[in-house]
C-alpha cells in the first residue's frame, strides 16, 4: 500500500553539511530540480490507481530553492492529502514567506513544515550544518510559529545525549522561543540516529 509518497525536489542546498545523505551542497545539482510537469504526472497516476496516499512528503537539497515547490506543494494540497516540507528554514524559505502564508491559510493544518535543527544548543548544530547557520534556521522556526504553520523539528542523536536529556534540551530551547513544538512527542520531535553505510541503523 503507498501510503506516503516522497519527491527529491533535487540535490541543489544553501548549505554543505557535514553527513547529508545525498551530499547536498550549493554546488551539486546531480539529481536536477523535478518539475511541476512531473510531479502533476505521479499524482494522475495516483488517480488513476486509486492508490492509497494520505500523504506527500518534499525533500531534497533544499526544497524551497526549487522554483516549482510551492506550486508542486499546492497541486499536491489540492488532492486533499496531507503535504510535509523538509526544510533547515534558512534564506531560501523566507524568500518565499508570502506564498508559503498564503498556502497556510488555504489549507492549514494539512501543510506541515519539518525544520532540521540537529541539537539544541548552537554549538553542536553548526558542526553539522556549518557557521552561522544557527541564527536563521531559529529565526525561520520563529516565523513560522508566529505565522501559525504547523511544525515539526527533526534534530540527531548523534552527540551521545541520552534521548531524555536531548528532549529536556529541546523542550527548553522552545520554550523560550515560543516555537509550539512537543518534545516528548516522537513525531513531533524526530531524533534521528546518523546513517553509517557500514552499520545496521534504524
Amino acid at each position: 500500500r503507498l501510503e506516503t509518497l516522497w519527491f527529491n525536489t533535487g540535490t541543489l542546498c544553501n548549505l554543505t553539511c557535514e553527513n547529508c545523505y545525498i551530499k547536498s551542497s550549493p554546488s551539486n545539482d546531480a539529481l536536477v530540480y523535478i518539475s511541476r510537469d512531473e510531479v502533476r504526472t505521479y499524482l494522475d497516476e495516483v488517480a488513476q490507481l486509486q492508490l492509497p496516499v494520505t500523504e506527500i512528503g518534499f525533500t531534497g537539497g533544499e526544497p524551497f530553492m526549487n522554483p516549482d515547490l510551492l506550486d508542486m506543494v499546492a497541486d499536491c494540497l489540492a488532492t486533499g492529502v496531507r503535504v510535509l516540507i523538509l526544510t533547515n528554514a534558512m534564506r531560501p524559505m523566507m524568500k518565499c514567506a508570502d506564498d508559503l502564508c498564503d498556502l497556510n491559510r488555504r489549507f492549514g493544518a494539512r501543510l506541515k513544515i519539518r525544520v532540521s535543527l540537529d541539537h539544541y544548543g548552537k554549538k553542536l548544530h553548526e558542526v553539522e550544518r556549518g557557521a552561522h547557520s544557527w541564527g536563521p534556521t531559529l529565526d525561520g522556526l520563529e516565523w513560522l510559529a508566529a505565522n501559525g504553520f504547523a511544525i515539526n523539528v527533526a534534530g540527531r542523536s548523534r552527540w551521545g545525549e541520552a534521548e531524555a536529556q536531548l528532549r529536556r534540551g529541546y523542550a527548553e530551547l522552545f520554550a523560550e522561543h515560543a516555537i509550539p513544538v512537543d518534545a516528548e512527542d516522537p513525531v513531533a520531535l524526530v531524533l534521528f540516529p546518523e546513517m553509517d553505510a557500514g552499520l545496521d541503523v534504524p
